[in-house]
C-alpha cells in the first residue's frame, strides 16, 4: 500500500513526467473493480481534465495529487501506476488510463481498494482527503514535537503505540507497513500501552517516526513496494513480510509475527519492550 513515504517519492516522479503534458483523452479501464472508487462520472472527468495541462505535483499523507487549471486528480493508497510508452500496450486490467499529448499515456490499476477522485469547486470532498489537509505530515516542519505531544495529550491514556500511531487518522498515511520499523527503530512494542511510556521513551517514538518516514522518502520508497516506474523502493525494510523469517538485524534473535489490531505486527522481544 501506498504510505507517506511512497506517495511523496510518486508526487515527485510524477512531477518529472507529467508537469506541462496535456491530457488527450481518458478512460474508466478495461475492467470493472468493485473497490475502484470514483467522486463523478466519466463524462465529468472527461469534461474537466481532456485538453487540460498537468501543473503540478504534490503529495498529502498516502494521497498523491496532480493540480491543473480549476480542478485536481487525487490518487489514493492502494493503487498501482504504469507508464506507458505509445508504442506499449495497456496492462490487461486495470480500472483508469490517460493519454498524454506526447503518446504516453499512465494506467491505473487497484489492488484490494483505491480511489481517482477528480476534484473541484462543484464536487463534495473525500473526508479522508479532507483530514489529510487538516493535519501536518510528519515530513513537514509542522510536524514538531509539541504537536506530537498534544497529539499523546488528547489520546486514550490505554491505547496501544499501534493503535495510537496507526488508527483514527492521527497522522493521515501512516499505515501498517512503516509502523514494524518505528517501533523496532524505536525500540518499543506496538502493544505497549501510552501511559505505560517514559517521556524519553515517547521522544524516542517521535524521533523514530520522524527518521523512518524520512529514509523511506529518500530512499524512493520501501522495497516491499513500487513506485511511479514499477520498480520497487530502495529502502530496505527491517521488520516486514519480506523480513520477518531472518533473524533480528540487531541481536539475531527470532522475530515475533502475531496479528493485533485487524492487522498483522513484526517484533523483536530482545530489542523491543
Amino acid at each position: 500500500m501506498i504510505e507517506i513515504g511512497e506517495a511523496n517519492v510518486i508526487a515527485q516522479q510524477m512531477s518529472v513526467e507529467l508537469v506541462g503534458k496535456t491530457i488527450n483523452e481518458l478512460s474508466f479501464g478495461n475492467a470493472v473493480h468493485k473497490f475502484a472508487f470514483f467522486s463523478a462520472e466519466e463524462t465529468s472527468y472527461r469534461n474537466w481534465l481532456v485538453g487540460k495541462e498537468i501543473l503540478a505535483s504534490e503529495s498529502i499523507g498516502s494521497f498523491i495529487i496532480l493540480k491543473l487549471q480549476d480542478c485536481q486528480l487525487t490518487f489514493s493508497e492502494g493503487l498501482n501506476f504504469y507508464w506507458l510508452k505509445s508504442s506499449e500496450s495497456w496492462p490487461n486490467k486495470y480500472q483508469f488510463g490517460l493519454h498524454f499529448s506526447t503518446g504516453k499515456r499512465l494506467a491505473v490499476s487497484v489492488s484490494m481498494y483505491g480511489a481517482m477522485l477528480l476534484q473541484h469547486a462543484s464536487l463534495s470532498g473525500n473526508k479522508y482527503f479532507q483530514v489529510a489537509l487538516e493535519k501536518p505530515d510528519p515530513l513537514s516542519e509542522e510536524f514538531t514535537w509539541d504537536y506530537f505531544k498534544q497529539l499523546v495529550a488528547t489520546t486514550k491514556p490505554s491505547m496501544s503505540l499501534k493503535g495510537f500511531l496507526g488508527t483514527e487518522q492521527r497522522i493521515p498515511g501512516l499505515g501498517n507497513g512503516t509502523l514494524h520499523d518505528i517501533f523496532f527503530t524505536a525500540g518499543l512494542l506496538p502493544q505497549r500501552k501510552l501511559n505505560t511510556l517514559a517521556v524519553e521513551e515517547l521522544v524516542r517514538l517521535y524521533q523514530a517516526l520522524q527518521t523512518v518516514v524520512t529514509q523511506i522518502s529518500r530512499q524512493g520508497g520501501r522495497d516491499t513496494e513500487k513506485d511511479f516506474y514499477g520498480q520497487k523502493g530502495g529502502y530496505q525494510t527491517l521488520l516486514s513480510q519480506k523480513t520477518w523469517r531472518a533473524p533480528c538485524p540487531k541481536c539475531g534473535a527470532e522475530i515475533q509475527k502475531k496479528t493485533f489490531l485487524g492487522g498483522t505486527i513484526y517484533y523483536c522481544l530482545h530489542c523491543q519492550n
